[in-house]
């Protein structure tokens, strides 16, 4: 597949087989999102552990339940809703603290190179920020992240081999365009 038609065809996908993600891809997922466009270090934590990724979804999921933000509610409390989505893998973006572009021009750039080439590699994913505030605030989880001193996770991409399209929903424009001439 090449790039364009990885991009044009990439999607958020909300429903994932149990089936790993082969090394080999994860590897490449991890150097797709080391050649992204960054603003300086980025650390990439990536979680397979099934016990630790059902951790940090049952406590996002108890997180978005009790937000206050209707949105999230909402989302939370939809039948067999998951924040994780059984996704087997989850690749995790933290940039440095003292970094005040972090999240816009590393974190996120390296995600969606990440997401990119999950697409050219016959994976769905999705883009995830749900959890960051879980990975933040809760030290037993960022303690087995083993997230490095002076980091803060910013953004997260899980990725699998797609499930059917429960909770999918379908692409939206969503851009307005000028072209100044």
């Amino acid at each position: 597949m090449d790039a364009i038609q990885a991009i044009m065809s990439r999607k958020s996908v909300r429903s994932y087989s149990v089936k790993p993600v082969e090394q080999e891809k994860i590897d490449i997922l991890v150097k797709a999102a080391n050649n992204a466009p960054k603003t300086g270090d980025l650390h990439i934590t990536v979680v397979e552990n099934h016990d630790l990724l059902s951790d940090i979804n049952y406590k996002t999921l108890i997180a978005m339940k009790n937000s206050g933000n209707d949105f999230l509610v909402g989302r939370a409390n939809l039948p067999g809703y998951q924040p994780l989505y059984g996704a087997p893998l989850l690749l995790l973006f933290s940039v440095k603290d003292s970094n005040p572009f972090g999240l816009a021009a590393t974190a996120s750039c390296a995600a969606e190179n990440a997401a990119i080439a999950a697409t050219a590699l016959g994976l769905g994913s999705c883009y995830v920020v749900s959890p960051i505030s879980t990975i933040c605030n809760d030290k037993a989880i960022r303690d087995r992240l083993e997230i490095p001193e002076g980091f803060t996770p910013a953004c997260g991409l899980i990725a699998g081999y797609q499930d059917g399209d429960k909770f999918s929903q379908p692409k939206k424009d969503g851009i307005s365009v000028n072209y100044c001439k």
